[in-house]
């Protein structure tokens, strides 16, 4: 059975935890340490990502094996180079898809909006294939 190792900006849900089972085979997720975790929450957009891209690697080349399972989303430049990555060494990168519910409250002239994104499904991040 496949491994998960996500590296997010939050813990999956329940609902992603199920489909990650039941759709993917997986029973075991692992999030980096917390030190890496904060780093990838917060990439500044001034700097190189290259350091927090070599500790992801390090990190997935010391616990991942192909056919594990790579939930990814962040920083765009960082997640691509990541998949990347991924892909070459046969790991199966994943992103979740979301749908987006916006609310919205009124109090006389002020106009709250608030979006609630909700989990669709995970799909698989692949190299272009000519159609």
């Amino acid at each position: 059975m496949p491994k998960t190792f996500c590296l997010l900006n939050h813990e999956l849900t329940q609902k992603q935890i199920a489909e990650l089972n039941e759709r993917f085979g997986s029973q075991e997720i692992f999030y980096p340490k917390e030190e890496l975790s904060k780093l990838w929450a917060q990439i500044l957009p001034e700097e190189s990502n290259d350091k927090i891209i070599k500790e992801v690697v390090f990190w997935l080349e010391k616990n991942a094996s192909p056919k594990d399972i790579f939930v990814i989303q962040g920083e765009f430049g960082s997640t691509f180079t990541l998949v990347d990555f991924a892909l070459k060494k046969g790991l199966v990168p994943l992103y979740a898809t979301t749908r987006r519910i916006a609310k919205e409250t009124r109090n006389g002239e002020t106009v709250h909006r608030e979006y609630v994104f909700e989990h669709v499904c995970f799909k698989k991040y692949d190299y272009f294939k000519e159609l």
